[in-house]
């Protein structure tokens, strides 16, 4: 198992008073994509995912080793995924990371 915490920045006052750092299990085999899929969507420990707060919301998916993704909506609503270093596919075995943290950009 990989385990990694997650923080996200609050977005309204109270928005983090019952909430704070989250601790994410993935399996071995996970990708960067798949962490990003529970950062946006919340499972495997985080239920407290990245906000829809209004068309063109912007989102930077930093980490301990650097930016992840721009995570961001388009004026009807969809999410969208940037990769920054690695792709979606980057094995996150590999990568190292321990610590992520969401914040607006």
């Amino acid at each position: 198992m990989i385990q990694l915490t997650f923080h996200r920045e609050a977005v309204c006052m109270g928005d983090d008073a019952q909430n704070g750092t989250y601790h994410i299990e993935m399996p071995d085999d996970a990708d960067l994509g798949d962490l990003m899929d529970v950062i946006l969507h919340g499972g495997r420990g985080n239920d407290w995912p990245i906000p829809f707060t209004g068309a063109h919301s912007y989102w930077v998916i930093e980490s301990n080793i650097g930016d992840l993704a721009n995570i961001w909506t388009d004026g009807a609503g969809y999410w969208h995924t940037g990769y920054i270093q690695f792709n979606s596919r980057t094995p996150l075995k590999s990568l190292g990371i321990t610590s992520t943290f969401g914040r607006r950009k």
